[in-house]
């Protein structure tokens, strides 16, 4: 595969652009402090000392950056399949590894592509097998195009749109051309498609039909890993949820990643029974303009006993299974 390419920072590798970006920082306020010279002297008798501890594979520059939280992505987990749900604002992302394989689910706005990056350095994350796109809003796929410059993507999955809900914007455009340029394989992605990363199974459920509205164009994807299962929504309103229903899809889920970040659009009361999940998982932004989530969904999660985390008040947030049994860990 190609290697990916760095246009931000100097360096051969994505890693490079945290250590140079961290250090420009810590320099810039020395110089305030006019502290410089000593600053030099104390960084190069520390960067020989401790490329030699590097070299003898006593400890390592990763090891160094992210213990002292000069990276502050999502911490890694030990497991063979792992959720990662980002703190993306209002906006969207989700890294799923299942035995040294990557799916990406949304890619957040433009803004929030270096707090994406940085959890991908922490996660030791440099290829991304598949990039699901649920549908072509900006705060779930402007930051994508970017992604592709930086990382090997192998494929991109995004449902096929139609002249009654066709997407003219520039960040469209522009992904379009990024995943031509980095000969990236599209996938016109629609119910039935299924595909594995890793071990886990993989089903879209969703888009059944052409539809007007592009949030109910979003790709539902359910992952089953062992006995569990993970069932996103992208931003698909209660209209698709009756669809699944009167179809009879199997929408049960350990864990559901709520609909339109916890709007009232979405999570219809017999949605949420038919799904009967454990835990629930909401990305929204700190005071949107949105009133995401609605106190509606909440109350409906909280009646059933489902345990939900938000992204705004939690963070990044962490789930783990070992394909009996699902955990959850907030930061």
């Amino acid at each position: 595969m190609r290697k990916a390419e760095i246009k931000l920072y100097i360096g051969e590798k994505n890693k490079l652009k945290f250590y140079i970006q961290e250090l420009l920082n810590f320099y810039y306020s020395l110089i305030k402090k006019k502290v410089l010279a000593n600053a030099i002297l104390i960084l190069a008798a520390f960067s020989l000392a401790f490329s030699v501890l590097d070299v003898f594979g006593i400890v390592s520059w990763r090891q160094l950056f992210t213990v002292t939280n000069l990276v502050d992505g999502v911490k890694p987990s030990d497991s063979d399949f792992a959720v990662y749900f980002l703190d993306v604002g209002q906006s969207d992302c989700t890294i799923i590894q299942c035995d040294d394989e990557v799916l990406m689910i949304d890619t957040g706005t433009k803004n929030q592509v270096y707090t994406i990056r940085k959890s991908l350095y922490t996660l030791d994350i440099d290829s991304i097998n598949y990039m699901v796109v649920t549908h072509q809003h900006d705060d779930h796929m402007s930051g994508a195009a970017e992604l592709i410059e930086h990382y090997d993507v192998d494929n991109i999955m995004m449902p096929k749109l139609s002249p009654i809900n066709a997407v003219d914007s520039l960040t469209y455009k522009n992904l379009l051309n990024k995943i031509g340029e980095y000969d990236v394989n599209p996938i016109a992605i629609e119910s039935g498609y299924t595909f594995q990363v890793g071990s886990a199974y993989v089903e879209v459920l969703a888009p059944i039909s052409q539809d007007k509205e592009l949030n109910n164009m979003s790709a539902i994807l359910k992952i089953t890993y062992g006995d569990t299962s993970f069932l996103f929504q992208g931003d698909s309103e209660q209209k698709v949820e009756n669809q699944l229903l009167n179809l009879e899809y199997d929408v049960s889920a350990d864990v559901l990643k709520v609909g339109h970040h916890g709007s009232n659009t979405s999570t219809s009361v017999n949605y949420l029974n038919k799904v009967n999940p454990d835990f629930a998982v909401i990305s929204c932004g700190p005071d949107n303009n949105y009133g995401h989530p609605t106190y509606g969904v909440i109350d409906k999660l909280e009646e059933r006993g489902v345990t939900t985390y938000i992204t705004s008040l939690q963070g990044n947030i962490t789930a783990v299974s070992d394909g009996k049994n699902v955990s959850i860990i907030s930061e």
